[in-house]
């Protein structure tokens, strides 16, 4: 079974504000991340199968749970 989130209701569960970033601040992201290529699944695993093996409810649930098992992601990532 296939389960759909809407950003807005990922928010909604977590809590989460919308972020109030300037003008031009959120596209300026994406393409710095999209050169540095730190959302690949080289550096972050295969969020697909990743997501298959975790079995918390929260997301610090599943930071904790990324971190044991993948530590010098984040080093990677901006590396």
């Amino acid at each position: 079974m296939k389960i759909v989130l809407t950003l807005s209701e990922v928010r909604e569960a977590l809590n989460a504000p919308s972020p109030v970033l300037p003008t031009y601040v959120s596209p300026i992201l994406n393409l710095a991340n999209r050169f540095a290529g730190g959302t690949r699944p080289r550096v972050v695993g295969q969020m697909s199968d990743l997501i298959q093996d975790f079995d918390g409810r929260t997301l610090d649930d599943w930071a904790k749970w990324y971190q044991e098992r993948y530590p010098n992601t984040v080093s990677d990532a901006v590396v």
